[in-house]
């Protein structure tokens, strides 16, 4: 096979309804991850045989041991990187499908890459300039929107400098949002926050992906998190990177801190982290076959 390159930046047709004709529960591939490889050239196996659907309106975590692929996965759904072989399709399409209305996605890194030299308001509207949105009272209804979903009314004029880690983020995810995305991929957002600081934007994430209808794909190294967070919980193996357990998280929306210290929640964390666990040993065992 040969390998597909990623290149989802060009308008297309108007999309298909995120729904089948069966009914409202039939809901529609958003991502579709079919037997994807990637080797770098130095021969390390960063990802063998990646299967994965992701559906309209799901809320589905990566998790796995450091070295799993997860960021690398992650970064290929977003086109930001290739395929060795193997493909990778938005709304059951190879090409052309991403940028058209109702086809969207924007991609949050680990770290908030905001510039420091600009203000909050011109970090947010970067991607508004890149499409030469130029100025208008609609464009800056938008960027007020979208500071005020996040919580950063009356932040605007403040430098990333000035604003605590916390509130960084919120200015990163505030910037994807304003591109107005069906598809939002996180790589590890709030893994250097603090616990309260991380939980709050847990909670913020969820309030805005069932506000805005989103779908998600969220990489993170916390069990806890990603149990809290998900529809599902994906688990990966490293050695190479491979996905080997699909966890469906069955707990109703919104979720409360209540959740949190449920004996629900401990049960599908114990599930979770014995998953994790196998995956942790598969990598060992792989390394102990090659010595």
């Amino acid at each position: 096979m040969t390998a597909t390159k990623v290149t989802p930046l060009n308008p297309a047709p108007e999309p298909e309804p995120a729904v089948d004709e069966a009914g409202a529960g039939a809901r529609r591939p958003v991502l579709e991850v079919d037997g994807v490889n990637k080797v770098y050239g130095n021969g390390t196996v960063a990802l063998k045989g990646a299967d994965l659907t992701v559906r309209q309106g799901e809320f589905v975590s990566l998790l796995g041991p450091s070295g799993c692929g997860k960021s690398t996965l992650l970064r290929i759904m977003a086109g930001l990187g290739e395929v060795s072989t193997g493909s990778v399709k938005w709304w059951e399409q190879d090409y052309n499908v991403v940028g058209s209305k109702g086809r969207k996605l924007a991609f949050v890194f680990q770290n908030a890459t905001l510039m420091p030299w600009a203000r909050v308001r011109k970090n947010v509207r970067l991607p508004l300039d890149l499409e030469h949105a130029g100025k208008s009272p609609e464009v800056d209804q938008k960027i007020d929107d979208a500071l005020d979903m996040v919580g950063l009314k009356g932040f605007d004029n403040s430098f990333p400098r000035e604003l605590s880690g916390g509130m960084q983020m919120r200015a990163s995810i505030a910037r994807a949002m304003i591109t107005e995305p069906n598809l939002l991929l996180m790589d590890e957002p709030f893994g250097a926050l603090d616990e309260m600081t991380r939980n709050k934007l847990n909670d913020d994430v969820l309030r805005l992906w069932k506000a805005k209808g989103w779908t998600i794909v969220f990489v993170t190294h916390s069990v806890y998190e990603a149990v809290y967070l998900s529809s599902r919980v994906v688990v990966m193996a490293a050695r190479p990177g491979r996905i080997v357990d699909d966890i469906a998280i069955d707990e109703p929306y919104p979720r409360s801190p209540d959740f949190r210290v449920s004996t629900e929640f401990a049960g599908y964390c114990r599930q979770v982290s014995q998953a994790l666990e196998r995956a942790s040993a598969m990598g060992e065992d792989r390394k102990e076959d090659q010595a």
